[in-house]
């Protein structure tokens, strides 16, 4: 399939770390330091993610634990082979946890289907259950949007025709807004089904 890596390494690293950008910066200190984290070279990643191992799930603000859940999950993306770290696996679980207790909806549910996804061809169950659920939630992201145009383009047979028409929705709604944008996506879509449904939805450029 053309360009398949290129929806790959969306779908394993860059999608995760997206899901930061849609933190609010509130007041507490930790939130700032997550939120601030995915622009931050690997070593300072690395050293944040360090030093939250030993953090209390009860103690970190919901919105700050799904950033940290993101991380831990790029760290555990780019494990040899992927998903190896274990430890990694398990504090994104734990972060996970502690922000469906009020942190973002839709980016929670996002980081619980990318933890659920598995190897194989197909999604489980559960990684799908919880990627339909985040149109529910939000149908309309921006950062989060591309990680979702990845899974919808990697996965599109599996998915029912309601959340194949909310994700070609919402790749044109996002390729409107930036040329760039729609330059990403057509990579990130290229030799999916998903590529001409949005195609046809897209103003002439």
């Amino acid at each position: 399939m053309a360009r398949a890596p290129e929806r790959l390494a969306w779908l394993a690293v860059a999608g995760a770390t997206l899901l930061l950008a849609g933190l609010a910066i509130g007041p507490e200190r930790r939130i700032a330091r997550v939120a601030a984290a995915r622009d931050d070279d690997a070593a300072t990643r690395a050293a944040l993610l360090a030093e939250a191992a030993d953090w209390r799930p009860a103690d970190v603000p919901p919105r700050a634990a799904a950033g940290l859940a993101a991380l831990w999950l790029r760290q555990a993306a780019t494990a040899v082979p992927a998903g190896s770290d274990r430890a990694a696996l398990a504090h994104a679980q734990a972060m996970l946890a502690r922000a469906d207790a009020g942190g973002p909806r839709a980016a929670a549910l996002l980081l619980h289907s990318q933890l659920a996804l598995g190897s194989g061809p197909h999604p489980s169950r559960t990684s799908l259950a919880a990627f339909m659920a985040s149109y529910a939630a939000a149908p309309f992201l921006t950062a989060e949007g591309f990680w979702r145009s990845a899974y919808a383009a990697r996965y599109w047979r599996d998915l029912p025709p309601a959340t194949q028409e909310a994700a070609v929705a919402e790749a044109a709604w996002l390729g409107t807004l930036d040329g760039r944008f729609a330059d990403r996506l057509a990579d990130i879509m290229a030799g999916s089904p998903m590529a001409v449904r949005v195609a046809l939805r897209m103003p002439k450029r």
